[in-house]
């Protein structure tokens, strides 16, 4: 080898080295960040030893790396479903305890048993009419806590919408620097890694799938094939039903293609089949359509307490109270109980205000109304029959308690699977600074080897001078 040819390689070395400390540095300064990737280069030299180019590359596994989002969206869909069934959870105060319907059901149908026994005590008529306001309140209170869960559910879809065209927005800003930045090192590594985090964060609010495309950028679909980056990025929109597609004056609605993450379990708990045409029955799923099913439970036990007997079943409490005869002077003759749906039941005002006395002679019958099995309830996502008005109630509440239960079960169980995925994928992918020290030892030998070749060099050449001299 020529004096030249061994500065030559001594050059490149040093080079080399120079490029490798600085990515080892890079990588332990940034050990702690768990969105950054281990990065490595490497060079190709010719037969002389020259540097031809250095490739940058990151420590990836795609295969894992797909796992690891579709997780991510599993877990956000059942996150947001076991939060907000909490929330039902607190409203309907089924999360500890027993629930507060349960318990004043309960309580009026002890309160005419009550009655029953001391038919002219008026501290017992009392207690009685305080019951069954505190009844009927209860349910109109659940059903506007129902009201305001739905507007807070809308809420938090617009403001995940706003999120999500930011992430798109962003991921698609650095889809196009990273065609730029291909010839200026490892910059574009960097952004490839800030790249990977955005589109797990995105994954959080819909479930997506990634193809990678020769100039370094990233195509984002839906799992149903929906385009959301590649040549630009999606614009979508809210309207309060459903998430739209706007380009340019078409808006078209892809929530069929939202499947996982938090917008997707949002829609999901919202859905109302029955506003479709024709209508489509309740789904089977216990943490589907939650909103409509607890509008429909909610109004058919409302009637239950205002409605006609049902053919082949036991007197109803309305018809228990008002076909029972005689009605006394100063008796309220009928409807105990007013009102049609959810939010109107209450106590006849004129009870309430003591302006009538209870119906002595419906005593008995409403009490044995009040205790008959042998009823059915049928409302979207609970069918009941050979029930009684109590344990219509706590139907009612052990279907969300077992919701509830179910789905934060899940949601642990994809929570725990997440953490795992996420570790093992860390540890092949991400940086190890034990290995990362070694690297630097090495590099120091080498640094040190090309080093000592520049100076045998020079000494040689210093010699040669001297000889010519």
């Amino acid at each position: 080898m020529s004096l030249f040819s061994a500065i030559g390689s001594a050059t490149a070395g040093l080079r080399a080295v120079q490029a490798q400390v600085k990515v080892v540095s890079d990588n332990v300064a940034r050990a702690d960040d768990p969105a950054r990737t281990r990065h490595t280069v490497g060079q190709v030299v010719d037969r002389s030893g020259f540097v031809l180019t250095t490739q940058y590359r990151r420590e990836v596994d795609q295969a894992m790396r797909a796992q690891v989002e579709d997780l991510t969206a599993r877990d956000g869909t059942s996150a947001t479903k076991s939060e907000y069934m909490q929330k039902l959870g607190d409203l309907m105060r089924t999360t500890n305890g027993n629930p507060l319907l349960n318990t004043y059901a309960s309580n009026l149908e002890a309160a005419w048993k009550s009655v029953e026994t001391s038919p002219e005590s008026e501290v017992a008529q009392y207690q009685l009419v305080q019951a069954a306001d505190t009844f009927a309140r209860e349910i109109v209170r659940v059903s506007t806590g129902v009201e305001d869960l739905d507007r807070e559910m809308r809420t938090d879809i617009d403001t995940s919408m706003k999120e999500v065209n930011r992430l798109l927005k962003d991921i698609d800003r650095i889809n196009r620097d990273i065609v730029s930045l291909q010839g200026y090192g490892s910059a574009a590594n960097e952004v490839a890694d800030k790249r990977d985090n955005l589109i797990k964060e995105l994954n959080t609010y819909i479930g997506v799938r990634t193809v990678d495309r020769p100039d370094g950028r990233v195509a984002i679909f839906t799992a149903s094939g929906q385009a959301l980056v590649d040549a630009e990025p999606a614009n979508l929109s809210f309207d309060g039903g459903n998430i739209n597609l706007v380009t340019g004056n078409d808006v078209t609605s892809i929530n069929h293609h939202i499947r996982e993450g938090k917008i997707a379990a949002l829609l999901n708990m919202r859905a109302d089949g029955s506003r479709r045409e024709p209508p489509a029955p309740a789904s089977g799923d216990p943490t589907a359509e939650v909103i409509r099913k607890l509008r429909s439970q909610l109004d058919e036990f409302a009637k239950m307490f205002t409605a006609h007997t049902k053919p082949g079943e036991p007197t109803s409490f309305r018809d228990a109270y008002d076909n029972a005869n005689p009605a006394l002077e100063g008796e309220q003759a009928n409807q105990f109980f007013t009102g049609e749906d959810r939010f109107t039941l209450q106590v006849n005002a004129k009870l309430l205000n003591n302006e009538a006395k209870i119906k002595q002679s419906a005593i008995k019958d409403v009490v044995a109304a009040m205790t008959a099995t042998g009823r059915s309830f049928e409302a979207d996502g609970l069918k009941l029959s050979d029930s009684s008005y109590s344990s219509m109630a706590s139907n009612i509440t052990g279907t969300w308690m077992s919701a509830a239960k179910t789905v934060k079960t899940a949601n642990e169980f994809d929570k725990d699977a997440k953490q795992i995925l996420e570790e093992r994928y860390h540890s092949v992918t991400g940086v190890n600074i034990d290995e990362e020290i070694a690297n630097l030892q090495q590099l120091q030998t080498s640094y040190a080897a090309s080093a000592r070749v520049m100076q045998v060099t020079n000494t040689m050449f210093d010699a040669l001078e001297a000889i010519v001299r």
